[in-house]
């Protein structure tokens, strides 16, 4: 196991990949079939008894469990793949089905190289993906979803510094938000000659003064729980408001 500050991984063979829940069940269906395509390549028969097909049926079963959210159309197709794997033979073993296998050995290997849906990760804001993305992929939702925000108030710090050099940065994050993205901040995103550039610009000042009063004032003083769910809307917001702070 390979570990840094802010992630787990799990190497497979040559493959690194970020640490999931089900990592154990993952770890050993992926020894399984290895050794299995192994024998495969000998052309020799495929022995496989009746202990070692039940634990193969339920390792694939686990995980099907697992990526029922995030990879669902896989999920559905695991759980065929272990109806279908096997089928009974004389003097208690059991033959291979090569074409429910050659299926699952390509899932397999696919869910290995992406444990967790990384499309949505590639829409996320690189500074917020790159400080939620391992958390949310360990399953560490509320700490996802708030240093997504966190991220956010020191990019407001940076600039605060950079567009008001020699100037304190204020404790308070309202009052950096006052200072940059108010009427007369020194933060400019939008034309505030038209009526539309001037609405645009009170309604992210609003969106920022909300974000951080609802999600950020009150994580400082409690540890807030999050649903799976409720740390990607926090997270897609953070990236919403950091892609603002990049124009």
């Amino acid at each position: 196991m390979v570990q840094t500050e802010n992630t787990k991984y799990i190497k497979f063979g040559d493959c690194v990949i970020m640490k999931t829940t089900y990592e154990n069940e993952l770890r050993n269906l992926q020894n399984w079939i290895n050794n299995v395509n192994n024998g495969l390549a000998t052309g020799a028969p495929i022995g496989i008894n009746l202990t070692s097909a039940d634990n193969t049926c339920y390792l694939i079963n686990v995980v099907a469990n697992e990526i029922e959210e995030e990879y669902p159309i896989y999920s559905v197709e695991l759980k065929n793949i272990s109806a279908n794997l096997f089928k009974n033979s004389a003097y208690g073993s059991v033959t291979l089905n090569s074409a429910a296998f050659g299926e699952l050995f390509i899932i397999i290997h696919h869910i290995i190289k992406e444990p967790i849906n990384m499309s949505i990760w590639r829409e996320i804001h690189p500074r917020i993906a790159m400080i939620s993305q391992s958390l949310f992929g360990d399953g560490y939702f509320d700490s996802a979803a708030e240093k997504a925000i966190k991220e956010v108030e020191s990019r407001l710090r940076e600039l605060f510094q950079q567009l008001k050099p020699g100037v304190s940065v204020p404790a308070k994050v309202g009052d950096i938000i006052g200072a940059l993205l108010t009427e007369n901040g020194v933060y400019h995103f939008s034309d505030l000659s038209t009526v539309s550039g001037r609405d645009y610009r009170r309604g992210i000042q609003f969106l920022f003064e909300g974000i951080f009063a609802a999600y950020r004032n009150p994580s400082a003083h409690t540890n807030l729980p999050y649903t799976r769910r409720e740390a990607i809307e926090q997270i897609m917001l953070a990236s919403q408001l950091m892609y603002i702070l990049d124009k």
